[in-house]
């Protein structure tokens, strides 16, 4: 469940049994991890995500935001490193894809399974998150209407657009992953409002979510390359140095495709957009 409905309950009520929802589901899939707990920490990962995008769609009236929203990513924080050795791992295979080269046989070797015991981190996750699922019972709207939500959309949206021109001007790697993480919740918001006008928004979400890939797949190559620029691979310094030009060959490339599918995603302005979707959810109800 992660939907509010203009023919269902009130914004208000949804929030809470959205939260909850994917609290309760969070906290129900660390009581049942694979053997390795790859996929648990991701899933885990990505819901806190999806937690603090519904924060932000309702930021305009939701008092305690700051402390929640800091309450989730601090406890996300917890699981960061047990994902990055798999991330290496999973970037060097999309790079590989991208460009055939006998260096990546190399590198994968390089690239040593993670041995970290995960069990204290998990755990230590799962009391912040049963602390947050405890409050969230009691969590309130100030503005307990769909002005809310649209103020939520209209302030990420226009985030999002000064973060891509930020991005597009300085050409930094920071500027992008910046970009990266209001897209990602702008695609979340869309998905939390789509009942309003699905037919509308499927094309949309779509669009958004190719863009947040984009610049997922840049902010994972900018972690790569961090880490042979400071030695943590065991490779030769030729291989290194191959690895590093390779790399900004491919975000030389995303850069691109991303600046291009980011202006039709901001095309409109953030007033335009929040009376639009306003509209589909009146018209809705």
């Amino acid at each position: 469940m992660y939907k509010f409905d203009p023919r269902g309950e009130p914004p208000e009520t949804a929030f809470r049994a959205i939260a909850i929802d994917q609290l309760d589901e969070t906290l129900a899939d660390l009581d049942k991890p694979d053997r390795e707990h790859r996929s648990v920490v991701h899933e885990a990962r990505r819901r806190c995500k999806k937690l603090r995008g519904l924060l932000r769609l309702v930021r305009p009236g939701f008092a305690e935001f700051d402390r929640e929203n800091g309450a989730i990513r601090d406890a996300a924080g917890l699981l960061s490193h047990l994902r990055d050795s798999e991330v290496m791992h999973d970037t060097l295979r999309a790079l590989s894809a991208w460009k055939s080269d006998p260096l990546f046989d190399r590198l994968a070797a390089a690239l040593a399974a993670d041995t970290t015991d995960q069990a204290p981190a998990l755990a230590a996750f799962r009391s912040r998150l049963r602390d947050i699922r405890a409050r969230a019972e009691s969590w309130s709207l100030s503005k307990p209407h769909a002005d809310t939500l649209i103020g939520g959309l209209r302030s990420t949206y226009r985030s999002g657009r000064r973060r891509m021109r930020k991005a597009a001007r300085t050409d930094a790697a920071t500027a992008f992953h910046d970009w990266r993480k209001a897209s990602k919740y702008h695609g979340f918001h869309l998905d939390l409002l789509r009942k309003a006008a699905p037919e509308m928004l499927d094309r949309e979400i779509e669009v958004v979510d190719k863009l947040s890939g984009q610049l997922g797949q840049h902010h994972d190559l900018v972690v790569l390359r961090t880490a042979a620029q400071n030695h943590k691979l065991a490779v030769s310094d030729a291989d290194r140095d191959a690895l590093v030009e390779l790399i900004g060959q491919r975000l030389d490339e995303l850069e691109k495709d991303a600046l291009e599918l980011g202006r039709q995603v901001y095309a409109e302005k953030p007033g335009a957009i929040a009376r639009r979707i306003g509209a589909y959810w009146s018209s809705a109800t």
